[in-house]
């Protein structure tokens, strides 16, 4: 019996949740090629036996997926594994120093400038204690780091003050200790973004560091969603108090077993336009090719890459003459209808329901279409 192994990485649009519906229809193949990877949801499921080709448009992604065999990018993840554990016995530690100012500020018997003499005095001290926390070489900037936690303490305490005066909010000492390890974990979390986006600007983290970051960004950003602003920046937020008891570590060291590098173990990664992949490799009617491209519509940017419907049609008008056999899932719209309406076309239907809607852009539920050329 086959081993069940998920996706190492959570992805807009993923199908490994619906890889039943449309298994039926995967034909014999003796090479896999996938050019719109994202989180391989039909690779995890599938686990191909055969050479395998995967690509995607995402460089960051891409990077991930190369860095998994490195020792260097596993003592990384192992860090901020490290990390995130010290950020909980931190938050702990400060509670008991600095927790009575914090409450006491957000309540109104004391006043702010109290509460950041004692953040002052304490996280110093506090982060001298805990190796991975002043480790220089695995922050890069501990000042900037230490900015981050005062900043994020400051913050949340001013907000529940707010809240506190403006609703008639009363919190009890277990909620505001709740808030206090949120302030700690999304300072932590907003300095690693940080990082991530000057990274992205001037390329100074190595490529191990850089998927670890960017791994790591990822698991704590809210929905796992990654939307970046007109400047190019990545702007999600911390995924919230929920996210304080998240296993990272438990998570990550899935990507260090055995039966996961096996899988990636003879394939090519790539990091190309899907056309330029494609027409880079002789294609036989031996090889199946699973396409799951963005969707035609408002939402088709992933990870800063724009999939337009100048590029579906690049995509239709390659595979219907392509020797090779192959699948496309994706949501029914008029304008892919029409693009697939080729003799050699077959399209199937599936019902699927979206696991949430990113500001109504998706709905609910949507028909899929199977399209294939056999």
């Amino acid at each position: 019996m086959k081993r069940i192994i998920r996706p190492i990485i959570k992805w807009t649009g993923g199908k490994y949740r619906e890889f039943a519906l449309f298994q039926e229809h995967i034909p014999k193949f003796e090479r896999y090629i996938e050019p719109f990877f994202g989180g391989g949801g039909v690779f995890f499921a599938l686990q191909p036996k055969t050479p395998v080709i995967i690509n995607d448009k995402s460089q960051d992604l891409i990077r991930f997926y190369q860095q998994i065999k490195s020792r260097t990018f596993k003592t990384r993840i192992g860090q901020y594994a490290d990390a995130w554990d010290e950020v909980t016995t931190l938050s702990e530690l400060l509670w008991e120093s600095t927790g009575q100012k914090f409450c006491d500020f957000i309540l109104n018997q004391a006043e702010i400038s109290a509460l950041t003499a004692s953040i002052d005095k304490e996280l110093t001290a506090t982060l001298t204690s805990l190796s991975t926390l002043s480790n220089k070489d695995f922050l890069k900037n501990p000042t900037e780091f230490y900015q981050h936690l005062k900043k994020g303490m400051e913050s949340k305490a001013s907000r529940l003050q707010r809240i506190s005066a403006k609703a008639g909010k009363t919190f009890d000492f277990k909620e505001l200790k709740k808030h206090f390890e949120t302030a700690l974990k999304s300072g932590t979390y907003l300095f690693f973004r940080t990082l991530l986006n000057k990274n992205t600007k001037k390329h100074f983290l190595s490529e191990a560091d850089a998927a670890a970051n960017w791994y790591f960004v990822r698991e704590f950003c809210y929905a796992s969603m990654f939307r970046y602003n007109k400047k190019g920046v990545f702007n999600i937020p911390y995924g919230g108090i929920l996210y304080n008891r998240k296993k990272f570590r438990k998570k990550a060291n899935t990507i260090f077993t055995k039966p996961l590098q096996n899988l990636f173990q003879d394939a090519e990664i790539h990091n190309q336009d899907f056309e330029i992949l494609l027409a880079s490799i002789t294609l036989t009617p031996s090889d199946f090719i699973f396409l799951d491209p963005p969707y035609d519509s408002e939402f088709s940017e992933y990870d800063q890459n724009s999939f337009t419907l100048d590029d579906q049609k690049r995509l239709a008008d390659f595979l219907i003459s392509c020797v090779a056999k192959w699948m496309v899932v994706i949501k029914e719209t008029p304008f892919i209808l029409e693009l697939y309406r080729h003799p050699s076309v077959k399209i199937t239907t599936f019902d699927k329901k979206y696991v949430y809607n990113v500001r109504g852009r998706n709905n609910r539920k949507a028909t899929h279409l199977i399209i294939t050329n056999y």
